[in-house]
Order: structure tokens, then sequence, then C-alpha cells
């Protein structure tokens, strides 16, 4: 059996976008990694640490904790130790911008038509994703792969916990207080993992998404003593977004990358409009990578001629900016975060409110 995942960068100059696509052998899908053994955590203390553990103790509990070895490697390299060992590596590596000295470019204009067929290109490619692999289409790791998920599933639902207390964090911190019973917009819902969730902090929650097979599965999963406070709606055409209810909260997290520039600014734009005054933003979006380009002519051309897997895309934070202002918000805070898993794109995340 063979497994390959492939991450190719294609076009014929620069980076035009990511392609991420699962490859799969003649005997199918082998994905079980074994068990993290004393050997791996030793290894890992001296390769990422550079010494060695403590005592036994610490090694046998790096080995109960973690389930795999890509786990372990993501623990040692995220841990308090490593970041301060590796300070000034990490500072140049998270901000990729700061080193580039050229620009390419990344065109926004685009026509009805045009747009018709770039949300027609994205929904055929999540409607696959959403079929075959729906759970690793939202967090493309292993663990999530349908041949997996059973004893995955609770890492995977409370995931979407760990997204709305850092909503929370974001709010309290900038001391907001949203109206009692206040409505949620999630744009990219897909199977539900943050619906459940935000269900439980307002009143009313429409959550939306292009994939009507991963919709399927979000309506399932929601728990039926909150059931009643979701909609489900599909965004299934550009005019779909004006006939969205005012809401009070936008949420979209790891969901806009996938689309293409003119497609994240038409989502914007289009969700902006529909912001209740003295309402809310809180979307993540990458917005640097380094010779990222988008021409629409290149793109639509190469989308006609191949099936391509999950992509991803950029919207310098210029172009959001200019967005905000032209729908009346303020920016409230602006964040780099780590919700990208290429160490050269910057993704960030910004929180805006609409002016009264």
């Amino acid at each position: 059996m063979t497994n390959r995942f492939t991450v190719s960068r294609t076009g014929e100059t620069g980076v035009p976008w990511l392609r991420i696509q699962s490859q799969k052998g003649n005997s199918g899908i082998h994905i079980k990694q074994a068990p993290v053994t004393r050997d791996d955590v030793v290894s890992a203390y001296r390769l990422i640490l550079g010494r060695e553990p403590e005592d036994e103790s610490v090694v046998r509990s790096a080995a109960q904790s973690y389930k795999n070895i890509e786990q372990l490697r993501q623990g040692f390299l995220h841990s308090e130790e490593f970041a301060a060992a590796n300070a000034p590596l990490i500072l140049a590596r998270r901000f990729p911008h700061d080193l580039d000295e050229g620009s390419q470019p990344i065109e926004l204009h685009c026509e009805e038509q045009a747009l018709s067929e770039l949300l027609a290109h994205m929904e055929t490619t999540w409607r696959r994703l959403g079929e075959e692999d729906p759970y690793w289409s939202v967090i493309t790791t292993d663990d999530y792969r349908i041949v997996n998920f059973e004893t995955s599933q609770e890492a995977f639902w409370n995931s979407g916990k760990i997204e709305v207390i850092r909503l929370q964090r974001w709010m309290k911190r900038n001391e907001i207080k949203l109206p009692v019973n206040s409505t949620c917009l999630e744009y990219g819902c897909g199977t539900g993992r943050n619906t459940r969730w935000l269900s439980r902090e307002f009143g009313t929650v429409v959550a939306c998404d292009i994939s009507e097979a991963h919709l399927q599965i979000a309506r399932q999963a929601i728990p039926e003593e909150v059931s009643r406070q979701v909609t489900f709606l599909r965004i299934d055409r550009p005019n779909a977004l004006d006939d969205l209810p005012a809401f009070d909260l936008l949420f979209s997290v790891l969901v806009l990358q996938h689309n293409p520039p003119p497609v994240i600014a038409y989502i914007l734009d289009k969700l902006l409009a529909r912001l209740s005054p003295q309402g809310f933003a809180y979307f993540q979006v990458p917005t640097f990578w380094p010779g990222y380009r988008f021409v629409l002519a290149e793109y639509l051309a190469a989308a006609s001629k191949e099936s391509t897997g999950m992509e991803m895309h950029v919207l310098p934070q210029r172009y959001i900016f200019d967005i905000a202002a032209r729908n009346g918000c303020e920016l409230i805070e602006v964040s780099p975060d780590n919700l990208t898993s290429s160490l050269d794109c910057v993704s960030t995340t910004f929180l805006l409110r609409k002016a009264a």
C-alpha cells in the first residue's frame, strides 16, 4: 500500500496558488502510524531540543500523550523551550514579507461571468472533497481521514471549541459584548465543527457553505438541544450572498483561504455589507506568500484542463483594508496567526467593527 501527500505549487512562474492533493495507491490508503516509542521520544529530545530528557517519567509521559510521530514532532516544535532557543530563526520564518523585495500580480477585477465560473469551480472541488474525505478537507491531518475518523472524531469536534474560545478571548480583551440573543453568521461551516460550539454562544447561528455534501454532515452533527438555533444555507451562486439575513457577528476561519482572490474579495465585500450596524467581523485570510500570483486568465485556463485538489490563496491586507473602509468598518485588531501549514505564508486574523 502506498500513500502520498502532495503539496505542489502550480503555474508557469511564481506561486499562483497552492494545490493540495491526496494520491491513492492501487491498494487504497494506508494511514495509520505506529504508536510512539521510547526511542522516538528520546530522539525528539536530542534532535529537536538538543538535550537528553530529564528522566524516564517524562519519556513515558510523552510516549503516552502523543498518538503518532507527527503529533510528537509538532508538540516539540511548538514547545516553549524550542521557541526560546530558536527565537531569531522563528521570527525570520514567521515574517517572511519583511525580507521580500518584489511583488507579483494579484488580479481582483472579475466580470460576473468569470466570477460564476470561479464559484462553480470551487463548488465542484468542495463537493468532491465532501463526498470523498469531508473531515480531512476541514483539517488536513491524517487522523481525520475517513478510515481513521472513528477513533479521532472526539478530537475533531473538540477542535472547534478551541476556535470559539479564541474568538471569545479576542472579544474580551477588546471589551466587546454582543447583545443577548445576537445572530452569528458562520461563513464556510463545513461539517459543523465550529457550528456546534457557536450555537451555544449565540441566540441564532446561520451556517453557510458552498458544498451540499459538507452541509449534510453538518446538519446531522449539531446536538439536538441546540439544533433549533441553527439555520444551514448553501451559497451556490454569487447573488445568494445578497439574500442573507442581517447578523451581529461574522465568523470565518480556515475558509476564505481556499478561494481565489477575486472570490475572497467578493465574499468579504458582500458579507460586510450585510453586517448589522455596530456588528463585528472576525475572520482569517492568508495575506502574504513569497512569489504568490494570481492572473485570472491563467487560472481559468488551468482549471478548465484538469481537476484540482484543495487550493490555498492570498489576499493582501491593503485590499482587505479597502473593503472594510468601503463598508464602514473600522479595524479593532489585526494579528498574524499560525492557521496555515506553510511556514513562509503569513496568515492573518482580523476583527472589525461596523459603524452605527
